[in-house]
């Protein structure tokens, strides 16, 4: 009862049985027709080819009795003719014959084969007092003409029947010899063919409606399986009829049988599917719902887009920010929606730049990528962190790239970050002026300025000082970081050789390489060209190179510092710097990290440091116009490389004479 009010819900289902049966009904109709319609033909077959044997076997036996006349007919006495010794030769040939006589013109039989008993009392039997014998001979010697002869048959037993064939002597018609007679057994004749035809019962019927084959009842009325065969033999009308005794109906059934079962399987398994692929399709459309529900009550804004940034679906949160519906938004451009704030906009190809993470401009990049709403309906436009990944959906059969966005409100967050930068500002601003008054006092008193001091306090005073200088270099750093997160960065360029630069550089630092015993070495090339750059800041990028150089170098291992020039193809010529030493080498994990702000090697090898020296020298390299990398191989050595146009390329561009202020 279950299945049934399911399948009265499933109408799909109930459809398909439907049909299913109607077509096997159909093909059951078509198989039973197709198989009466075989059958009935190989009966046909069967019934031309057993009359054509019949046809072909009493005509050889009636050959043989006009052989027997011809002779006959030729010979002076035909008493002495040799009968035994032809009848012999004659059923040893055909099988057919029971019997052979020759009747005189007075009907009275003068010769028989074989001579058995059961002949012996034919010879000089007369039969003229057999009456129908009698007529059947008389009318056979009347209608027959000395050139033809004809089958005579007349019935003696239902299993055989009678030849007659009329002698002639010299085919003169007036001069008349009697009858070459012999009696055909059916049952011999049919014996040879019973192998390929027992599968039927055979009626053959006599012109004269006489059935020789008694016993075989064949109601053709009745039976309509029943073929009846018509055909002359000799001039005269015979008729064979074959009826099949074991037709082949099991293989019909079989046939039908296995029509049904493996039919009625086929729609099982039909139904298992359907009913299957619409539980999958219920599942499926749960989870979707459930997908939905979760996209919906997402805190974030969710976006899919397809492969030209175009909006498919939005969750609520957006539309809310937005202040528009799902049909309204429909087909919009990302970038008619939100602003990018991807600093390689105008590298990065209309489709990476969302993702240029994963490309050759990652190193440009902040670690969170942040967008605003345009035209955004509140006063204070929001703050979003956006997350983009890339995604292939299926769509009508073919996958399309596309993407899917996250979008959250950091506004409250960059709010908080933006006080305690402030604060940490304000703060290391504060220090600076007591930290530099302290560095001057020490210094002072180091001197011996306002009175003298031993060797002892001396070297008490100066490592007070290099305390204090450490710590002014720290919160100068800070505040150069602040100052570049803010775009507050002033260039102050002029010209100026690398080489110079880096020279003076390397003087202040000698007494730290000593300690190391690392010689500092210079490799520049001669009349390089001049650079357009803030000596100020590149004495910054030099120093923070070099002192990471021999700080995480090995004992005694040489610092190089080497400048030379480079072609950039298209954009001319370049200065390359490189920064060399060799020592602890920084792990392949590690180098893509090297350039975020707070991140220090010196925490992980137990040294003082804030983080912000590489982070720092990156950004005012970039706002040089150039590029700051790194290579390095672990125990081994580490190089750091700067590329900046030279001044030649800077002009291009930019007035030697202008101050520009650089944003980030």
């Amino acid at each position: 009862m279950g299945f049934l009010k399911r399948l009265i819900k499933e109408k799909e289902l109930a459809l398909l049985l439907l049909t299913g049966l109607a077509v096997i009904v159909l093909m059951d109709a078509l198989l039973a027709e197709g198989f009466r319609k075989d059958q009935r033909n190989r009966q046909i077959l069967d019934a031309e080819r057993l009359q054509a044997k019949v046809e072909s076997s009493l005509e050889e036996h009636v050959t043989a009795l006009i052989a027997l006349k011809v002779v006959y007919q030729n010979f002076t006495d035909i008493t002495h003719y040799d009968f035994q010794q032809y009848g012999k030769s004659i059923t040893s040939t055909l099988g057919g014959f029971q019997r052979l006589l020759y009747i005189d013109p007075s009907l009275t039989i003068r010769q028989v084969y074989p001579l058995t008993p059961e002949n012996a009392g034919l010879y000089n039997y007369s039969l003229l007092k057999q009456g129908p014998m009698t007529r059947a001979l008389l009318n056979a010697k009347n209608s027959q003409s000395p050139s033809t002869s004809r089958l005579i048959p007349f019935l003696n037993h239902p299993k055989s029947f009678w030849a007659f064939i009329p002698i002639y002597r010299s085919n003169a018609r007036h001069d008349f010899l009697g009858f070459a007679a012999g009696e055909i057994s059916m049952e011999k004749v049919f014996q040879p063919l019973a192998p390929s035809f027992s599968a039927y019962q055979i009626q053959l019927i006599d012109p004269a409606n006489v059935k020789l084959f008694e016993h075989v009842t064949i109601d053709a009325a009745v039976n309509k399986r029943v073929y009846t065969s018509r055909f002359n033999l000799l001039g005269q009308p015979w008729r064979l009829q074959l009826n099949p005794v074991n037709p082949p109906t099991e293989t019909l059934l079989f046939q039908r049988g296995s029509l049904w079962v493996g039919g009625l399987m086929i729609l099982f398994l039909l139904g298992l599917i359907i009913m299957g692929s619409k539980r999958h399709k219920f599942e499926l459309e749960e989870a979707q719902k459930q997908f939905e529900t979760i996209v919906e009550a997402s805190p974030d804004g969710i976006l899919l887009l397809d492969e030209r940034l175009n909006l498919q679906i939005s969750n609520r949160v957006i539309r809310d920010w937005l202040g528009q519906d799902e049909v309204a938004l429909q087909g919009r451009h990302f970038f008619q929606l939100f602003e990018c704030q991807c600093p390689n906009l105008g590298k990065c190809s209309e489709l990476s730049h969302l993702l240029c993470t994963t490309t050759q401009f990652a190193q440009d990049l902040p670690d969170v990528l942040e967008t605003r709403i345009i035209d955004a309906p509140e006063a204070s436009p929001k703050t979003l962190r956006l997350n983009a990944s890339r995604i292939v959906q299926e769509k009508n059969g073919k996958k399309e790239p596309g993407f899917i966005c996250v979008l959250a409100d950091i506004s409250t967050s960059k709010e908080l970050e933006r006080v305690k930068e402030t604060y940490v500002a304000t703060l290391t601003h504060d220090l600076k002026t007591p930290l530099l008054a302290q560095q001057m006092v020490l210094e002072t008193l180091g001197n011996g300025t306002i009175g003298p001091i031993n060797e002892e306090q001396r070297k008490l005073l100066l490592g007070a000082k290099e305390s204090v200088h450490d710590l002014v270099e720290m919160v100068n750093s800070t505040l150069l970081f602040y100052k570049l997160e803010s775009s507050h960065v002033q260039l102050h360029r002029q010209k100026s050789q690398l080489a110079g630069v880096a020279k003076e550089v390397m003087s202040s630092l000698q007494p730290l390489a000593e300690k190391k015993d690392a010689p500092l070495e210079l490799d520049a090339a001669m009349a390089l060209p001049d650079a357009w750059i803030d000596v100020i800041q590149m004495k910054r990028v030099f120093h923070n190179l070099l002192s990471n150089a021999i700080s995480y170098g090995r004992k005694g291992a040489p610092i190089r510092v080497s400048i030379t020039v480079e072609a950039r193809g298209d954009d001319g010529e370049c200065l390359l710097i490189e920064v060399y030493n060799e020592g602890k080498g920084i792990p392949p994990e590690e180098l893509p990290k090297v350039f975020d702000k707070y991140y220090s090697l010196s925490r992980k090898f137990k040294q003082i440091g804030t983080g912000l020296g590489l982070y720092i020298s990156r950004r005012i390299v970039e706002l040089h116009g150039g590029k700051l990398w790194v290579t390095s191989e672990v125990q081994k050595q580490t190089r750091f490389f700067i590329s900046l146009p030279v001044m030649q390329q800077v002009e291009k561009s930019t007035p030697p004479d202008s101050v520009k202020k650089m944003a980030v």
